[in-house]
């Protein structure tokens, strides 16, 4: 399970508007956990009380569940045998859960991910990129999909993500190291446009690393925001730009860049230094993490906007602290059904 959310977290990609036959349904919040028996459930935003979570609308059952991805207005999942599912509604009751409709059974999936505004991508194990095209199952049959890449990077499964209206893979360069690329639109079309290595993926910005350095990529412009020494992979772009450093710490990035010597990166205000604090992800208007304390006694909280004064960090209210929480995974504000 670990190894498959990490890598959704890799292939984060984001394209074109989902079809104008959909009814958005408000749910308040855009964060959604998974369980160990394969259980999805979304958050209706009721913190926790003193006795109980009771924040959370069950979704699916389903114990072949191997991963999910969400983003603009769809939420999707991804089966052990490759099949992948798209939630119309409604939620489960009495453990039934029919609201779900199959998009593709093809073994060879290993990966899907979807972006801001909901086209839903698949990754299969030979590296090759495939877009969903709106099209249904209709028997065991599967049309809709049609491939953009076979490109491999070379050596294994590459790390495609994207932002705005673009496509990117992070690859090995003609030089040996690590390079972003950018898709053409063709098939099999990639420019690196940078060397790097990928950092988060937000709706309008690229965040990659480079030199020691951490950078944002918007459009055609790069400008440096952060060199700290502490700084991780530990990225989560979505309506703000947030990074957990080596000591656990969790930043939030205000906005200003470094200067021009990058001698300075004043654009930082800590939120968190948690002992025990998870990478942070992303939503729509804050971020969420999941704790995972020695004693096993998972906790999901999410941001109140609050930053820390000195060590004192209280800007965090707990909305789970169910211990078979696997993963949680940052999505649509709204959902969608067909009419």
């Amino acid at each position: 399970m670990t190894t498959k959310i990490s890598q959704w977290q890799r292939i984060a990609m984001l394209a074109a508007g989902i079809s104008t036959s959909l009814v958005s349904m408000a749910w308040g919040q855009n964060l959604y956990q998974t369980h160990s028996d394969g259980s999805i459930w979304v958050s209706t935003g009721t913190p926790c009380n003193t006795v109980s979570c009771p924040g959370w609308l069950e979704l699916d059952n389903n114990p072949n569940m191997n991963m999910i991805a969400a983003g603009g207005g769809a939420l999707y999942q991804l089966h052990n045998d490759g099949s992948i599912w798209w939630y119309i509604g409604p939620t489960c009751s009495g453990g039934y859960c029919p609201g779900w409709v199959e998009l593709d059974n093809n073994p060879l999936a290993v990966a899907i991910g979807a972006g801001s505004n909901g086209i839903l991508y698949e990754e299969h194990n030979d590296g090759s990129l495939w877009e969903w095209n709106g099209v249904i199952c209709t028997g065991g049959f599967c049309p809709g999909w049609t491939e953009l890449s076979s490109y491999n990077g070379g050596a294994g499964q590459p790390n495609i993500f994207g932002a705005n209206a673009a496509l990117y893979l992070q690859s090995t360069d003609q030089l040996g190291g690590t390079g972003l690329f950018r898709f053409t639109g063709v098939f099999n079309g990639w420019e690196e446009f940078t060397p790097g290595t990928l950092g988060a993926v937000g709706p309008n910005a690229l965040y990659f690393f480079l030199d020691g350095g951490l950078f944002q990529y918007a459009g055609s412009t790069m400008v440096q925001i952060d060199n700290h020494p502490l700084s991780t992979g530990n990225l989560a772009a979505g309506g703000g730009m947030y990074q957990q450093r080596s000591n656990h710490s969790i930043w939030r990035y205000t906005g200003t860049p470094c200067n021009a010597s990058a001698s300075e990166c004043p654009g930082w205000v800590m939120i968190d230094d948690h002992p025990y604090s998870g990478v942070p992800v992303a939503g729509s208007n804050t971020v969420y993490q999941m704790r995972t304390p020695p004693t096993g006694q998972v906790s999901i909280w999410r941001y109140t906007g609050k930053p820390c004064n000195g060590t004192v960090c209280s800007g965090w209210v707990p909305l789970d602290n169910n211990p078979n929480t696997t993963s949680i995974v940052a999505g649509p504000v709204i959902f969608y059904s067909l009419y």
